[in-house]
């Protein structure tokens, strides 16, 4: 090898960025074309400190300045006695005094700007990760509506299936007794699904506090009418405990309080069941048909209306 790329200049070894080097950046490779900004994404923080460090540097060194502010000084000074004593007076003092005031202002400022760019970066990582909870958050809130919108569609479903087996069914059998059960109860689950879907916030109340209380009473209203006197009533006391329920929890407390109890029914010489002949309403009284499964009103003829079961009023069609 030639003598020339011995020389210490053509020596490997770290970069020395200092004196005719401050500021001088490495070369960058574009072989492979531009950097990409975006492959790279930069901190807020991080752009803070290129900002900042960008304008943070003084126009001279403060050893620098020093230096020169010393040495100019130190021509004109002739205070000190001698060349030394000269020198000491404009090297030291005021000179000196602002040296040390420059070198701690660099420092100062590095450590306030290290202390902004950790709050920027604090408050990145923050703002990320509240996105990041707002897009879970928006994720689960989907996932949830679609489950209730997939089982409001079985729901429908199987209320159809049990409406075509109720119309084939034999009227009074215990397979048509069974599948109004089903219907009623599929009736009021797709009801419970909507209502969900429609009031997200009030699903979660309804759900675990109203629902398992409404079958608690149902339950315990079904054993008691199945020793009812009333033989319609006997003979279907889960649709009527039902009914009965959600009549005493969804109608208003003036419907209410005209209700007077289940139509009388009686048996005949053969068994069957049978109206009481006897029995006779007052006009704007309410009671509970268990045969028909209707809640019926007087009028002042002594005919009665249908009392809607979904929004408790007069159906006089």
């Amino acid at each position: 090898m030639s003598r020339v790329f011995r020389r210490p200049m053509f020596r490997g070894g770290s970069t020395n960025m200092n004196g005719i080097m401050s500021g001088i950046e490495d070369r960058k490779n574009y072989a492979n074309g531009p950097e990409n900004p975006a492959a790279t994404p930069v901190s807020a923080g991080d752009r803070y400190k290129e900002i900042y460090d960008k304008y943070a540097q003084p126009t001279i060194d403060p050893l620098g300045k020093y230096l020169i502010q010393g040495s100019l000084q130190g021509f004109s000074e002739n205070r000190g006695g001698s060349t030394l004593g000269n020198l000491g007076l404009a090297f030291g003092g005021e000179n000196l005094n602002q040296l040390f005031s420059d070198i701690e202002g660099q420092r100062t400022g590095k450590r306030d700007m290290e202390l902004a760019k950790l709050g920027y970066d604090i408050d990145e990582e923050e703002r990320q990760a509240a996105i990041a909870r707002e897009d879970l958050l928006r994720s689960e809130d989907q996932t949830f509506e679609q489950n209730l919108l997939n089982q409001k569609i079985q729901a429908e479903n199987q209320l159809a299936k049990d409406k075509m087996a109720q119309t084939a069914a034999l009227k009074g059998s215990e397979l048509d007794n069974k599948l109004q059960v089903e219907i009623l109860k599929g009736e009021n689950k797709i009801k419970e699904l909507q209502f969900k879907i429609d009031n997200p916030g009030a699903s979660e109340f309804r759900t675990d506090q109203v629902r398992p209380a409404f079958e608690n009473v149902v339950t315990k209203r079904t054993e008691a009418f199945a020793q009812s006197k009333n033989p319609a009533v006997k003979q279907n006391p889960t649709l009527t405990a039902q009914n009965y329920t959600r009549f005493t929890r969804e109608a208003t407390p003036e419907i209410q309080s005209k209700f007077k109890g289940f139509k009388p029914y009686t048996r005949d010489q053969k068994g069957n069941i049978i109206e009481d002949p006897s029995f006779k309403g007052e006009p704007g009284e309410i009671i509970y048909d268990p045969i028909s499964m209707d809640f019926l009103v007087f009028d002042n003829t002594g005919n009665t209306y249908i009392l809607n079961p979904l929004t408790f009023e007069i159906d006089e069609n």
